[in-house]
């Protein structure tokens, strides 16, 4: 399933990009080598730079700057005189990627490579007049600030950013300015300026266009694409950049409850462990609170599993309608919901199904339907479009649920195809389990690869629910939470199984959350 390469980009969405190749073994120092060298080649032939031309860079301390510090690497090998401006002092270079291509131009290359270092707003002076005094200078290259500009522009990088424009405006011998994938100061995603941008006469931008540039103006003038090496896998399967942005953090003042709230609607009784596990789940997850409303003959059955559990229950062996007031109150109460595991079959139950799913989409809370859930909303899907649900079945659950047939999981185009024009038609976030987990939401798909085949136990099934409220408790959009716990879910069973061994239960999968997901982000 191939991507539109034409398609324009957010800058969240390439980050997203970016860490994914990461993860699928790609270093992003090998990106910003392609980046670099993309970036040296196109100007090289656009402006006929040869021995006899003069090129200055200027570069900040993040990534943007590490661009630059390989495109002056590159310029320089082919005998182009390049002045480096680093405009920050070197302590402050933000990645090791772009620490490690400053240290090589500015320890072993500094007979080819000139370079001065503006510690403050007060050296930019002397840098406009090193410019004029040295003179015969073809091109400016702006790498100070990348895509992850807002507010107002910070010193030395404002002055900067002045006196390039000025330089510009004076059109020393026609120089040109040419921005390093955007323009620092203008915002990729809107195209606006808030404060002070680089008048760019190029931009070469990277892997795709971003949204920003969609309306011509002094800034955006001229935009060409570059590859750097960025693999399609890298936007079709799930990887550490599409659980990063989503993994929210407290805020100083927080207090219990901000930090979502969880309902958990399931049991019978023939099954107890199926709700526990979900709201166990979300509890190790880091959810302030999780509420779990069973019927009253397996209340003190999850009382037992964990004093963690908050329990609310009703009379009888299944939920039914008598639950309905008090589950309508906690609906109101909460962030998100999970209805199905081990909710069991019973007309009875539909029947509170049915109309749990009329508040709740009057409320437009975000829900998770899992398990017995899937089966009992099949004569009732109409009730469930365009609502921010996740649904979570296996390949049989929605067979009996849609009554499509899908192909083999490995089957990449034929299988997404079919799960993305039901999400479509359906209107709402469809995660499909399977050794590969298909993600939809009937404008994009995903495939999450993580996960083991031992995973294959009872159980499993309500972490991965607890995990999708979780995330949708946090204030993230449905496709993104899914995405999020399909891959942490199946971290977990590799960790699970890389630690403890091939025979681990649902269980081991909860108690270890917080150390796979630390672990999938180390060193980020």
């Amino acid at each position: 399933m191939k991507q539109n390469v034409s398609e324009k980009i957010s800058s969240e969405e390439m980050r997203v990009l970016d860490n994914n190749a990461e993860w699928l073994g790609i270093p992003k120092s090998h990106l910003m080598e392609c980046a670099g060298y993309s970036f040296a080649t196109e100007v090289v032939n656009r402006y006929k730079l040869d021995e006899n031309s003069k090129v200055v860079i200027f570069c900040g301390t993040g990534n943007n700057g590490g661009d630059g510090f390989v495109i002056a690497r590159h310029l320089s090998s082919i005998g182009v005189k390049v002045l480096v401006i680093l405009v920050g002092v070197p302590k402050n270079i933000r990645t090791k990627h772009a620490n490690l291509n400053w240290n090589i131009i500015f320890e072993q290359l500094n007979s080819s490579i000139q370079v001065e270092i503006v510690k403050d707003s007060t050296d930019i002076g002397k840098i406009g007049a090193l410019i004029k005094d040295i003179g015969g200078f073809e091109l400016i290259i702006d790498g100070l600030l990348g895509t992850g500009i807002k507010g107002k522009i910070r010193e030395p990088i404002s002055s900067a950013i002045d006196l390039i424009n000025v330089l510009k405006e004076e059109e020393l011998n026609g120089i040109k300015i040419v921005s390093i994938d955007v323009p620092s100061g203008l915002n990729p995603n809107t195209g606006e300026v808030s404060d002070k941008a680089i008048k760019a006469d190029l931009i070469i931008t990277f892997h795709r266009a971003k949204i920003g540039f969609e309306t011509k103006s002094e800034h955006v003038k001229e935009v060409i694409v570059k590859s750097i090496g960025i693999p399609q896998e890298a936007n079709l399967f799930v990887g550490r950049g599409d659980l990063i942005p989503t993994l929210k953090v407290r805020r100083v003042d927080c207090h219990k409850g901000q930090f979502g709230k969880i309902l958990v609607i399931g049991g019978s009784k023939k099954y107890s462990g199926a709700p526990a596990y979900a709201s166990l789940a979300a509890i190790n997850f880091g959810i302030d609170l999780v509420m779990t409303h069973v019927p009253q003959v397996i209340g003190n059955v999850l009382r037992n599993y964990s004093p963690n559990l908050i329990i609310r229950t009703s009379p009888g062996d299944w939920l039914n309608m008598k639950s309905f007031k008090e589950i309508s109150q906690l609906i109101n109460w909460s962030d998100s919901i999970i209805m199905g595991p081990g909710l069991g079959e019973e007309k009875e139950t539909e029947e509170l199904l049915i109309n749990l799913l009329e508040k709740i989409c009057q409320e437009k809370k975000p829900f998770v339907l899992d398990a017995d859930a899937l089966k009992l909303v099949k004569n009732h899907l109409d009730l469930i479009k365009n609502q921010p649900a996740i649904l979570t079945p296996h390949e049989g659950e929605l067979q009996i649920m849609t009554g499509v047939e899908l192909p083999a999981y490995n089957k990449i185009d034929e299988r997404g195809t079919i799960i993305n024009k039901l999400a479509k038609n359906l209107s709402v976030t469809l995660l499909v389990k399977g050794p590969y987990d298909y993600l939809s939401n009937g404008r994009k798909i995903k495939i999450n690869r993580t996960g083991c085949p031992e995973m294959s136990i009872g159980g499993s099934g309500d972490v991965l629910a607890g995990l999708c409220a979780s995330f949708l408790a946090t204030k993230n959009e449905p496709f993104q939470s899914a995405c999020s716990a399909a891959f942490v879910n199946g971290l977990l069973g590799e960790y699970c199984k890389k630690n403890i061994g091939p025979r681990f239960t649902a269980m081991d999968m909860i108690n270890n959350i917080n150390k796979t997901i630390l672990n999938a982000i180390k060193n980020f």
